[in-house]
């Protein structure tokens, strides 16, 4: 058994000395790293985020619940969708709607919002006329990188909206409660749905998270370098031997 450990305690020593020998490169690589990353961090353009809690109570009786639930593609639609198990999992289906974020979108031209750098405000018209920003492009990147809803066990759904503008991220995340309550209205749909919190304004950002970025890109640099310390001892052993 003793064996064993005096190899282990050679081996750690063999590691310590090599990173010692290396110690040059390895300091040099993580503050590349670290400096590196904190001054990016600083200039990414800072996010915040603000979300709005809502609860569905009651389920439906008719409407949209009761035509969906009537149809022959029921089945599927429920499978396709995870199921119309509860009355949040109806809203969680009509908030990610392409009507829905098409009410949103046309509320506050984001549009524009989303693509200023692409459009020409002494002209009044895009950089690029012939190839103008989408609203198919808008509605993806409001849904995936912009806005996200998520569920709770008891059954509250909160709408979180992230954007540079406090005011508008706030503003944003309210507003889909007004859209939900107009798109149910109009689709006669009976559940209902009601604010637990409203969206407030951020008064600190959410990203970028330097900090931890910062930590991060230390560890990884420093396991990128102790194997980078192998290898060129490696190289230099075999041009030794």
């Amino acid at each position: 058994m003793g064996e064993p450990t005096r190899k282990k305690e050679t081996d750690l020593i063999d590691y310590w000395n090599i990173i010692w020998r290396r110690k040059i490169l390895l300091i040099a690589l993580f503050l590349v790293s670290v400096i590196g990353t904190a001054i990016v961090s600083f200039q990414l353009p800072k996010y915040y985020k603000s979300e709005a809690m809502i609860i569905a109570i009651a389920p439906e009786s008719g409407g949209l619940g009761a035509a969906l639930s009537a149809s022959p593609l029921a089945g599927a639609l429920a499978g396709s969708i995870g199921g119309f198990t509860t009355p949040a999992d109806k809203i969680l289906v009509f908030l990610k709607s392409r009507t829905i974020a098409d009410m949103v979108i046309r509320k506050f031209d984001l549009l524009h919002v989303f693509n200023k750098d692409k459009w020409d405000a002494a002209r009044g018209t895009w950089k690029n006329p012939e190839k103008p920003p989408l609203m198919e492009d808008t509605v993806k990147e409001l849904g995936k990188e912009v806005t996200t809803f998520k569920k709770s066990r008891e059954g509250t759904i909160t709408i979180a909206v992230e954007w540079k503008d406090p005011k508008l991220a706030a503003d944003l995340a309210n507003y889909y409660v007004v859209a939900l309550a107009e798109f149910m209205k109009d689709k006669s749909v009976n559940t209902t749905v009601q604010i637990i919190d409203p969206a407030v304004p951020a008064e600190k950002k959410s990203s970028p998270k330097i900090r931890q970025n910062v930590i991060v890109a230390g560890v990884l640099s420093s396991l990128i370098g102790f194997f980078l310390a192998l290898y060129l001892e490696s190289l230099s052993n075999r041009k030794k031997s």
